[in-house]
């Protein structure tokens, strides 16, 4: 267990040593542009450059790529501002790997940041509609089934058209009124079952005219997909 708490503190941390080890550099590098020499400038820009590609490394996971940019920025830095010797170099960078390696050994990757869920836009009119369903009269039913499968429609759309929406609200408003005024007590009149078919009607009508839509534009991606494949050669 110490293993694991070592490793989510490794994870929490991830970079901070690499930044801590490079801040004696940022003065170096102000030394070396005041009075040092042009190799000594581009190895302690390149060594810098080299730890801020391992530390965006170690954020995203890749321990053993950042290793390895350590290992190559320290090099660097030892054979181009501090004038070690080339094999002198080398075998400060294969140090710095290797400690990097170690330090970073079974570390596991940062979690993924969660996606924030998409807000359910239907949830309300949905529902609304299932009140209808088992709370009012019986003759709403087929009207408010209508509009039940009227929402499944829409459902099935990456985005509900404004008219869709509109229709939806105001039918449900409307059969919700209904459903109170004769809960109440009130006597239905001969033109509500009229009034019921036509909203039956028109909720059939539109989830058939949102189908031909989504098919209509379908055959329309097939045919540019079609073109756009023979227009390559592909096809």
């Amino acid at each position: 267990m110490p293993r694991e708490h070592l490793s989510r503190a490794l994870v929490q941390m991830r970079g901070a040593w690499l930044l801590l080890l490079a801040l004696p550099l940022g003065p170096a590098l102000l030394f070396n542009l005041i009075g040092g020499t042009p190799r000594s400038v581009t190895g302690m820009v390149l060594g810098l450059g080299g730890l801020a590609l391992a530390v965006r490394s170690l954020r995203r996971g890749k321990s053993r790529q950042a290793a390895a940019l350590v290992g190559v920025a320290t090099g660097l830095l030892a054979l181009m501002a501090a004038h070690v010797p080339a094999v002198g170099a080398v075998v400060f960078g294969a140090m710095a790997w290797f400690g990097m390696s170690l330090l970073y050994e079974g570390a596991p990757a940062p979690e993924p940041e969660p996606v924030p869920a998409r807000p359910d836009a239907l949830a309300a009119p949905r529902a609304r509609l299932a009140a209808l369903v088992t709370r009012g009269p019986a003759r709403l039913r087929p009207a408010v089934f209508s509009l039940q499968e009227l929402l499944a429609e829409m459902e099935r759309q990456p985005e509900p058209t404004p008219e869709a929406r509109r229709f939806l609200n105001i039918q449900i408003e409307g059969l919700e009124r209904i459903s109170t005024r004769l809960s109440a007590g009130a006597e239905p009149p001969v033109a509500l079952e009229t009034l019921l078919e036509d909203m039956t009607r028109g909720s059939t009508s539109l989830r058939e005219r949102l189908r031909a839509q989504e098919s209509e534009a379908l055959d329309i991606q097939i045919k540019v997909l079609s073109d756009r494949l023979r227009q390559e050669g592909f096809a």
